[in-house]
């Protein structure tokens, strides 16, 4: 923040004058050296410690910011104002202040840490939490990462939700605390943004924890997830580089659901598992004529999938060609075109069609790709 809006902010938190309240509005007043607002440094400090009215511990709080001196010579009062202020918004300003400061400021970080433990204000808590996440306490953060597990059980579901944010930014890191994680995703009382914090983590990370699998089946299969935690679970399906039938059943299964962002999903996981996803195939070649499946990317992702799979099961070859002839969208019947060309001399069959697309389709993109194509298969 700037540092005029700053000096701006306090006397509006005040409502009082300031004696240099000119300083403030852009004036030009002789200014003393070392003085925010005619105080100077040492004085904020005293009143963040001692002064009984919370609105001026706050100003003492944004002077300190203010003058580059809260990670300085302010900081003891900044980290008593953490820990012992009686007044639970100027505990949460003295929070956000040490998360702005960062990492370069050392008692900063176990400060927040202790606030998200014993703190008795939900509020304090997760703007603890919160200020953990942010990416510049990432390295301090690897080592506490039991005392974050241990945090998601806080009761205040806001502060959980900040816990798991951080964690998901560990990523791998967070490993110590999987075991939380999966009792989370696993709860269907908890807030579905931590459920999706925790798999978040677990589908990238914990792939070889033998309860991540069935976790992830669980929540596809099962209706009365809530829809986005479904097309979590489907993507970390296909992350999972699974070829376990259940996984490639429910991939399938998810492939034909009513919501269009599951069937999405389910393509681009199928797309995802490659050749693994072949059993698919009956649903696949299914969803992939118009009449059957309108969402021309839905259709997109599968004719890449086809492509994939025709090296090995020749009877994509023809729906990939029918594709390039008929299908209604430009980028779908150049996709098809492209992963013919791709499969070379397999596509032997597909030769007439992308012959006649060069020669006569009235799209010159269309007749670009196919001229290519015959030219690499040939």
């Amino acid at each position: 923040m700037n540092r005029g809006w700053l000096l701006m902010l306090i006397a509006i938190v005040c409502l009082a004058p300031l004696g240099r309240l000119g300083v403030a509005l852009g004036q030009e007043p002789k200014k003393k050296e070392d003085t925010i607002l005619g105080k100077t440094v040492g004085e904020w400090i005293k009143i963040l410690r001692e002064d009984d009215r919370p609105k001026w511990r706050k100003a003492a709080l944004i002077a300190l910011e203010a003058s580059n001196t809260a990670g300085r010579a302010g900081l003891g009062a900044v980290l008593e104002a953490v820990e012992k202020d009686k007044d639970p918004q100027v505990r949460l300003d003295a929070i956000n202040l040490l998360g702005r400061l960062g990492p370069d400021v050392r008692p900063g970080f176990k400060a927040l840490l202790t606030a998200l433990q014993t703190d008795k204000d939900d509020a304090v808590r997760e703007a603890a939490a919160t200020a953990i996440g942010n990416e510049k306490f990432a390295k301090q953060a690897e080592e506490y990462v039991v005392v974050l597990a241990e945090a998601m059980k806080d009761p205040h579901a806001g502060t959980r939700i900040a816990v798991a944010g951080a964690l998901r930014n560990l990523g791998e890191n967070a490993q110590p605390a999987f075991p939380a994680l999966l009792e989370a995703a696993k709860n269907s009382k908890e807030q579905t943004l931590v459920r999706m914090a925790a798999l978040h983590v677990l589908s990238r990370h914990a792939k070889n924890n033998p309860q991540t699998l069935p976790l992830l089946l669980d929540l596809t299969k099962n209706t009365a997830t809530p829809t986005i935690l479904r097309e979590a679970a489907i993507d970390g399906l296909g992350r999972s580089g699974s070829d376990s039938p259940d996984v490639i059943t429910s991939l399938g299964v998810a492939l034909a659901d009513k919501n269009v962002e599951m069937r999405k999903a389910a393509a681009v996981s199928l797309g995802a598992l490659g050749v693994k996803a072949n059993a698919a195939w009956p649903e696949i070649k299914l969803r992939l004529t118009e009449k059957v499946e309108a969402d021309a990317s839905i259709r997109n992702h599968l004719i890449r999938l086809a492509g994939t799979l025709a090296k090995t099961n020749t009877d994509a070859i023809p729906l990939l060609t029918t594709t390039a002839q008929a299908d209604k969208s430009t980028e779908n019947r150049i996709a098809a075109i492209q992963e013919l060309a791709e499969l070379g001399a397999l596509a032997q069959a597909a030769l007439p069609v992308l012959t006649a697309i060069a020669a006569q389709d009235a799209r010159a993109t269309i007749r670009d790709a196919a001229t290519k194509a015959v030219k690499q298969i040939s």
